[in-house]
């Protein structure tokens, strides 16, 4: 693992496969690892006789395709700037990240946004457009590529490969600069540290856009293979399990309710299934007992940021019920990172004390695009403080408490709303919980909950507070709770606080 750019892995793991599958969209196209690389290469060519430099950006809005993959690599081979749209993000949050991200060019995936696509590009008249699919705008990829050769350049370990955006959970969302060689040690790390299978095959289920890409590299690293599923569904997951042999799953926590609370999931064969990395939300204690129960001792944690893929890490082997609070942890920092806990003054807070989870190490982003007073503000002292609130015992487990902003302050006591999650999910008929703090005459703020209940349950409100003042106390007991169908999310499938609270 000499190299320092994702582009030189890239190229490397892609040669290593040779004739063997490497990638494949579950409903179509299959290549060999020799054939997508001159694929990447040929797309990369095609960019540059389009006129994009290195260090221009194109923006790409797509499902998980193969050529969706393609044309991000292909950008990092031609040193073109990267920026990933998020398949559900609304219409007017992508036009507003094309503007920032100052993209030259835009990528379209016709054949699953045909009209939202067509949109996006006419709000950029002055842009060059391709499409994945024949379309009545833009350019099909298909039709244009020709045989391109590779640019002369090479990329650089400093060249800014991605920027993508935060998901804007606690404010506007930000552009997130990773360079070449970040996303190579990221994908090192994930290698060495993510107890893979050996040569993994590993389902897409969520974009590759976002978090999900970031395992492609790593997967095809190791021999392994990548099928690519353009939406997720409980069945198709099942499916692939079953029926394509698939091993690996990368799940955020709503994608493993769906599938311990699907009918079919006692009728299905899934003794393929191998690993399962979970990220990107905290997962209820009770439900990961549950996952645990379901699929075996094949759960991997994974707590990153936009800003850091790796922060830390709970291996299969730390999946334990049986030590205390260890299924509430987020795992130990992950190899190649260090972790701390820090006060507002940049030092260590002692064992078991609340104070800023903070990393440093390879793999954290180099700053935020075009925001230099707020890369100054995250990246301070050496580490990306990360605004999450967390504690660590004395065996390195960290645990997440809160978003600093997300902390309520409730007759003059600091009360983290994980904390109040956590005691509603202990109920069993409770299958999602999430707390904000509203503004009260009396105390300032108070802890207000909103819950979603199992199908037909007979729970009401006062029975679930009752049930958390007898578990947990009466500063952990929502003032105020309300019933709900389903909770407002991201689209990185995290709980949405500011829509959640804004409808209160």
């Amino acid at each position: 693992m000499g190299a320092e750019t994702y582009t030189e892995l890239l190229s490397d793991a892609l040669s290593r496969v040779g004739d063997a599958a490497a990638v494949a969209d579950v409903d179509g196209r299959s290549v060999s690892g020799t054939d997508l690389l001159k694929y990447i290469n040929r797309l990369a060519g095609l960019l540059s006789a389009m006129g994009l430099r290195p260090g221009d950006g194109l923006a790409q809005l797509a499902s998980n395709r193969l050529a969706a993959y393609a044309v991000m690599a292909a950008c990092l081979r031609a040193g073109v700037r990267y920026t990933p749209l998020h398949p559900l993000g609304s219409l007017e949050q992508q036009i507003d990240i094309v503007r920032d991200a100052r993209a030259g060019m835009l990528v379209i995936d016709s054949r699953a946004f045909y009209e939202h696509g067509k949109k996006l590009a006419a709000t950029f008249p002055d842009l060059q457009v391709l499409t994945l699919s024949a379309a009545d705008y833009g350019r099909s990829i298909d039709e244009v590529l020709g045989n391109h050769a590779p640019p002369d350049y090479q990329p650089e370990g400093s060249d800014i490969a991605w920027v993508t955006y935060t998901g804007g959970t606690t404010g506007v969302p930000k552009g997130v600069m990773h360079t070449q060689a970040g996303m190579a040690a990221t994908a090192a790390i994930s290698i060495t540290a993510w107890e893979f299978p050996r040569n993994p095959h590993f389902l897409a289920c969520s974009p590759i856009s976002h978090a999900a890409g970031f395992m492609v590299l790593p997967v095809l690293s190791l021999g392994g293979r990548v099928s690519l599923m353009p939406a997720f569904s409980p069945e198709a997951v099942f499916d692939c399990v079953e029926k394509r042999g698939v091993d690996t799953l990368f799940l955020v926590p709503s994608m493993i309710y769906a599938l311990l609370d699907h009918p079919q999931l006692e009728r299905r064969d899934l003794s393929n299934l191998e690993h399962i990395i979970y990220a990107s939300a905290p997962i209820a204690p009770e439900r990961l007992r549950e996952a645990l129960h379901v699929f075996g001792p094949i759960l991997f944690q994974c707590y990153g940021q936009t800003e850091s893929i790796h922060i830390s890490s709970m291996t299969r082997a730390d999946h334990d019920p049986s030590a205390a609070r260890r299924l509430e942890s987020a795992g130990r920092a992950t190899e190649g990172m260090a972790l701390d806990v820090l006060d507002a003054a940049g030092e260590p807070v002692p064992t078991g004390d609340i104070g800023e989870i903070c990393v440093k190490g390879p793999c954290v982003m180099s700053g935020y695009w075009q925001q230099p007073e707020a890369t100054a503000d995250t990246l301070r002292a050496g580490w990306l403080h990360t605004g999450d609130v967390g504690s660590m015992d004395g065996d390195g487990f960290l645990y997440i408490v809160d978003r600093l902003k997300d902390m309520i302050i409730s007759g003059g006591f600091n009360i983290y709303s994980r904390d109040v999650e956590h005691a509603l999910q202990k109920h069993p008929e409770v299958v999602q919980a999430a707390v904000v703090g509203l503004p009260d005459g009396r105390w300032g703020e108070r802890v207000h909950a909103v819950v979603v209940l199992r199908d037909e349950s007979q729970v009401v409100e006062q029975d679930l507070i009752a049930f958390v003042r007898e578990k947990s106390g009466p500063l952990l007991t929502p003032k105020t709770l309300e019933f709900r169908d389903q909770l407002p999310l991201t689209n990185l499938g995290k709980v949405d606080k500011r829509l959640l609270k804004s409808s209160c």
